[in-house]
């Protein structure tokens, strides 16, 4: 395993030097510097590939690896994005998604979903409880697993990233299931004690992660900060949030001097967290059509950020006409001429694979543009 390792490394390696125009570590560190960058380097996605009416299917769940048969998997993985033109990055993603610290709290992953957390439990018995334990709940032994792997097995080049860590009232949502909208005022104290639980957990398991990762591998974009998903946030009046789940924000964001936002589209989330948090460094803004309190257009996000130097990905949907989705995007990379903080990332929800081509043929048509300006 440790010779497969090695050639998946020197493969990767071979890769990332022959396409730095799909480099997506590159691209941000000229974000991060406020520096216009060679390559756009921009995300084209499309939907999932299923007609009207269908649901995608339940997988059956796959044996777990041990960490060294993962890691070469991710290793081989780094590269996927090529074939579609889209970006890719020495970078080793640890955790299962949006489930990885509601585990801890003794909720099941369903594996055969993508290790999408199920079911839900009672307020009182999650504070009886009391706090997980930071190193040995839930999946976080499998998550340092995978961390002792690629520091042994792996060059330094290889960064190990933080997991999807949500939020505190994300996972406030995950745990609780629908009483997470009703306990804040059924039982105020007691919602008030789970969030700070949940705000010391996220807290202790990131500077624990950040430990084990160490200064030579840590993630450097976008800086040394906390990312704070908002989704279940759209779900909440403005009130709501600034009453029962800003305090609790506002920790995460004091306590690690940066904080990235992912409002999950929602204007009212966004325009909250702009300004009402402290030390927001990244934020992410366009059109979603199915969303559950609107989407932040792209002008109304810079023109909230103004001159200030926030890193703005843009993330939208394109509609099922090419012509159209080509001047989308144009627009958007028209916007880098006067600021060089914005990502760029699309999803066609209505293409399929059958439009794999014309999705090629329009990334090389964006790339032209962008080397024409």
């Amino acid at each position: 395993m440790t010779d497969d390792i090695a050639r998946a490394v020197a493969e990767l390696a071979e890769t990332l030097a022959a396409h730095p125009e799909r480099r997506m570590d590159l691209a941000e560190a000229y974000v991060l510097r406020g520096e216009p960058r060679p390559y756009p380097v921009i995300y084209l996605g499309r939907g999932p590939d299923i007609g009207a009416g269908e649901v995608m299917e339940r997988t059956e769940p796959t044996a777990p690896k041990p960490a060294d048969a993962s890691l070469l998997d991710a290793i081989r993985g780094m590269t996927g994005g090529l074939p579609m033109h889209n970006p890719i990055r020495p970078r080793l993603n640890l955790g299962k998604g949006t489930g990885t610290l509601p585990a801890s709290f003794g909720i099941a992953l369903d594996a055969g979903l993508g290790y999408t957390p199920k079911g839900s439990r009672p307020l009182a018995a999650v504070l009886a409880e009391g706090m997980p334990d930071p190193e040995t709940s839930g999946i976080i032994p499998e998550m340092r697993a995978t961390i002792e792997a690629a520091k042994a097995l792996t060059p330094e080049w290889i960064e190990i990233n933080l997991p999807d860590m949500q939020g505190p009232f994300n996972i406030a949502h995950m745990i609780l299931g629908a009483d997470a909208f009703l306990a804040p005022y059924e039982e105020p104290e007691q919602f008030a004690a789970l969030m700070t639980i949940i705000t010391d957990f996220f807290i202790a398991v990131r500077e624990q992660l950040e430990r084990w990762i160490g200064p030579e591998r840590f993630p450097r974009f976008p800086g040394v900060s906390a990312r704070i998903a908002e989704c279940s946030v759209n779900m909440l009046s403005p009130a709501m949030y600034l009453e029962h789940v800003l305090p609790h924000d506002r920790r995460i964001a004091e306590r690690f001097g940066q904080v990235a936002i992912h409002p999950c589209s929602g204007p009212h989330v966004f325009y909250a967290t702009m300004r009402n948090l402290p030390n927001v460094v990244y934020q992410e803004a366009g059109f979603i059509e199915k969303t559950a309190a609107g989407a932040i257009s792209v002008d109304d996000a810079l023109a909230e950020i103004g001159d200030r130097p926030i890193i703005l990905a843009i993330g939208q949907e394109l509609p099922e006409d090419f012509d159209a989705a080509e001047a989308i995007v144009r627009r958007d990379l028209d916007r880098a001429n006067t600021n060089p903080r914005l990502l760029f990332a699309y999803t066609g929800m209505y293409w399929k694979t059958a439009d794999t081509a014309r999705i090629t043929a329009l990334h090389r048509r964006l790339d032209d543009y962008w080397a024409r300006r």
